[in-house]
């Protein structure tokens, strides 16, 4: 039998698929455009997008259970713009990092 911490990991990364499927499926040129992402913890992961326009990646913290629709639509949809979320970043594959783990 598995352990519940183990079935709860292992139902995060269910979520996996939906989660790109849904920041690269419908994506115009005018928003930001997914480049990867990266495991940063249980139940944690950063997201990586370019801006449309090219000129900065975005590394986006989110927890993986708590992404749904709206978080997904909200960053798609100009959210990583608010500067007022935008902190340095000291990781070297982006240049701000936007803390949603919280939402």
């Amino acid at each position: 039998m598995t352990a519940p911490r183990q079935d709860h990991h292992q139902g995060v990364f269910d979520d996996l698929p939906g989660i790109i499927r849904t920041l690269v499926v419908d994506r115009t040129p005018y928003q930001p455009a997914f480049k990867g992402l990266v495991i940063t913890g249980i139940d944690r992961m950063r997201l990586y997008l370019t801006a449309p326009d090219g000129s900065r990646t975005y590394g986006t913290d989110v927890i993986i259970s708590h992404t749904g629709p709206g978080l997904l639509a909200g960053i798609i949809s100009g959210f990583l713009d608010n500067e007022h979320f935008q902190n340095p970043s000291d990781d070297p594959l982006c240049d701000v990092v936007v803390d949603l783990t919280s939402y």
